[in-house]
């Protein structure tokens, strides 16, 4: 079952510092109770969380059709498209937390995060447009050759709008709580907005036939024009985000003098030193491979294994994001009774046992056997509904470290610790397209530009999209549980404390 991305052994909190603020002053008058937070309105909550769709938008594009474009519609080979793929790590290394530094220690007049985002709404459009529309002809090196060189340039200038953009939904609301309505608004919009953009891909653009009575999701072209609606879609939600935002700027405090002579490399190494940012930063990045590869698959699966057509695959799709809508609401309200993390370990866990269900239950020999659309639907919309606790939970545990390396160390860096998880979620989107294409290739033995595999092949890709994610999430959820930051750490009241 396909989700995107779109992320306890009680310890004590840990945190490495430099030049820091004497402990006891910075929790004699914990910030949140001594300087009431600035409320967030909600339509500037609305504007910011569009802009999560230029995001969600290239994603879902990624990873769910990239794939299969390239491989089963160009003849790409996998491994030629996992290796294009990977090329992007160690681009990815340098450039995300450099762009959240250098955005954490710009004082511009256009704002520090919205000088970074307008380039970047524009530039990740444009290229991911480029990258659904390479030249014809194409022998398979060049067709090489053009992915990784388009697929970078939209690392970088998605990159260059998600990091600074990431860090201002941090600054927007410094409440503890307030952080995950914000992400709550955010992970909203994103189901709306990809729940849309899955009808619009698939009644639109890849029509189980078209009026030559083909089916369109093995023709070039539909995939071409996909990437032209996508593109642009991720320039008009990421210039609302840009300009729905600005006049929130002045309300950013300008980078501190204490980071005057702090380095990328120090502030890396001193948010790698606590033990919770390591918790979450691994756990993250295993969650977001997992999706990753389920996604990357999904086409494949339900094409193969689940043989269910166009229309099924719709229902399907905006069941997930049916499923994740009624999600959010519910996991914001048991954020506020129970410990983020508690919630995020725990709905990681469940949407791998129910992506699993994919292999389990349906296909060629299983209880339900192929084609039961209803089944898979049920199945997805289970998957959204818990998959959204990741969604909402994730970035706001984020802005809460970044919160607490402020009142600790003295240091005002939400750029650089978005910017350092941005590097994971890429990484790990790299190694999952990266371990995708080279299984499916080799252990699979998928036959590229061939509508028929062997029997042989489609239980393997089963076992790839459904099984190993699944493992991946469970592990994922496990390690969670070691995130030692508490509520009472930013002295904020619990709401049974409020109620009475």
């Amino acid at each position: 079952m396909p989700f995107h991305p779109e992320q306890p052994f009680p310890a004590a909190y840990e945190t490495a510092v430099t030049e820091p603020v004497p402990f006891a002053a910075a929790t004699a008058v914990p910030a949140d109770v001594a300087d009431p937070p600035q409320s967030v309105g909600p339509a500037t909550k609305l504007a910011y969380g569009i802009g999560a769709l230029s995001d969600s938008v290239k994603t879902f594009g990624f990873t769910t059709f990239l794939l299969f474009y390239y491989t089963t519609v160009l003849g790409l080979p996998s491994a030629l498209l996992g290796l294009a793929m990977g090329a992007g790590l160690v681009w990815d290394a340098v450039i995300d937390p450099l762009i959240g530094h250098l955005s954490d220690r710009t004082n511009v007049r256009f704002g520090r995060r919205h000088a970074f985002m307008l380039p970047g709404a524009f530039c990740a459009g444009v290229s991911f447009i480029a990258v659904f529309n390479p030249p014809a002809g194409l022998s398979h090196g060049m067709l090489f050759g053009w992915l990784m060189t388009t697929s970078l340039i939209l690392r970088s200038s998605n990159s260059l709008f998600m990091v600074p953009y990431a860090a201002l939904g941090a600054e927007l609301a410094p409440d503890y709580h307030e952080r995950t309505s914000v992400a709550a608004y955010r992970a909203a919009v994103i189901m709306v907005g990809t729940l849309l953009t899955t009808m619009a891909a698939f009644l639109v653009y890849l029509p189980r036939t078209t009026a030559a009575a083909d089916d369109a999701k093995f023709l070039r072209d539909s995939y071409a024009s996909l990437g032209d609606a996508l593109g642009l879609v991720m320039i008009a939600t990421a210039l609302v985000a840009t300009i729905g935002t600005l006049h929130t700027r002045h309300r950013l405090a300008p980078p501190l003098d204490t980071e005057v002579d702090a380095t990328i490399r120090s502030t890396v190494a001193e948010a790698f030193r606590d033990s919770s940012f390591r918790t979450l930063f691994a756990s993250n990045c295993l969650s977001f491979m997992a999706l990753a590869i389920n996604a990357a698959l999904a086409f494949h699966y339900l094409t193969y294994y689940g043989r269910i057509d166009t229309a099924g695959v719709t229902t399907y799709m905006v069941a997930l994001y049916a499923g994740g809508l009624a999600g959010i609401g519910v996991w914001l309200r048991v954020s506020r009774h129970v410990e983020k993390h508690y919630v995020y370990a725990l709905t990681t866990m469940l949407t791998g046992v129910v992506i699993s269900s994919g292999y389990w239950l349906v296909g060629e020999g299983r209880f339900f056997g192929p084609g039961a659309v209803w089944v898979l639907t049920i199945a997805n919309a289970t998957v959204g509904f818990f998959g959204a606790g990741n969604v909402v939970l994730a970035p706001s545990m984020i802005a809460d470290l970044s919160a607490q390396d402020e009142r600790r160390s003295g240091r005002r860096r939400p750029g650089s610790f978005f910017g350092i998880c941005s590097l994971g979620q890429q990484l790990s989107a790299g190694v999952a397209v990266l371990m995708a294409g080279v299984l499916v290739d080799r252990f699979a033995g998928l036959v590229p530009a061939q509508a028929a595999q062997s029997a042989a092949t489609v239980e393997r890709i089963a076992l790839l999209s459904n099984v190993l994610p699944a493992a991946i999430l469970f592990a994922a959820g496990l390690l969670s549980l070691r995130y030692a930051l508490r509520r009472q750490d930013f002295g904020t009241r619990t709401a049974a404390a409020q109620q009475s």
